[in-house]
């Protein structure tokens, strides 16, 4: 239910989708015969345009859900798999990019949040580039208490309140999904780590890779505790 009502209502609009897509192409700055990996690809809204340059797209996602809805492609140089982002289903030094787009990452502890970074590092091409789209940590802190409620759609109402824990640094993201049609109530809770700057910079490192640029937003704006965004550009070193 959590990925049906992900898929529904909490996506960007088209035309933010296309900046997201305009800032990726233009900072990764890839060939055109390049081998891109969309990590936590959803319904592969950020895949299908990418593809539609001309790169050959990969996404991958644990949620067969999303990827039923993915899988409407035609696209030859487009292709979806399921699976989980710690053990990347790839060969060593396939893709010449790695994107992670909309906050995907961080949802394990720190020894599987690493196990990520290590398959993302293996999966990349030396040289190749790692694109972690993320919130502002900083920003995440001020979710804390805030309760919201909108429609899905005219049959499903749902309720977000988040909790934030300031000793394990992680965003508990609580759902209230009420279906009046089936007259059923579900709750979920999506749990991230957020980590800060130095935090990302040390775990990359570990993994082999460096940050070589940081921006606060996709208008590639520079990073600071107000931003909206931390987006950090990382390089496989090793």
């Amino acid at each position: 239910m959590w990925d049906q009502t992900y898929a529904l209502s909490e996506l960007p609009e088209d035309d933010e989708t296309d900046e997201e897509v305009d800032f990726i192409t233009s900072i990764l700055e890839l060939t055109d015969d390049a081998y891109i990996l969309d990590l936590c690809c959803g319904q592969g809204r950020h895949a299908f345009k990418l593809a539609e340059f001309g790169y050959s797209v990969i996404g991958l996602d644990s949620s067969s859900v999303l990827l039923d809805i993915a899988n409407n492609s035609s696209l030859s140089n487009l292709w979806f798999i399921e699976g989980d982002m710690r053990n990347i289903p790839l060969r060593k030094n396939t893709c010449d990019a790695v994107i992670n787009m909309f906050t995907s990452f961080g949802f394990f502890d720190d020894k599987d949040n690493i196990q990520v970074l290590k398959s993302v590092a293996s999966a990349l091409k030396h040289k190749g580039k790692f694109l972690l789209d993320y919130w502002n940590p900083y920003a995440s802190v001020q979710l804390d208490g805030t309760r919201n409620w909108w429609w899905v759609n005219d049959k499903i109402l749902s309720l977000a309140e988040a909790k934030y824990d300031y000793i394990s640094g992680r965003l508990q993201d609580h759902r209230t999904i009420i279906d009046f049609e089936k007259a059923s109530i579900d709750k979920f809770t999506r749990d991230l780590r957020f980590y800060t700057l130095p935090e990302l910079e040390l775990m990359l490192k570990s993994v082999g890779m460096r940050i070589i640029k940081v921006y606060g937003d996709i208008d590639e704006r520079d990073y600071d505790n107000n931003s909206r965004k931390l987006i950090t550009l990382s390089e496989k070193i090793k």
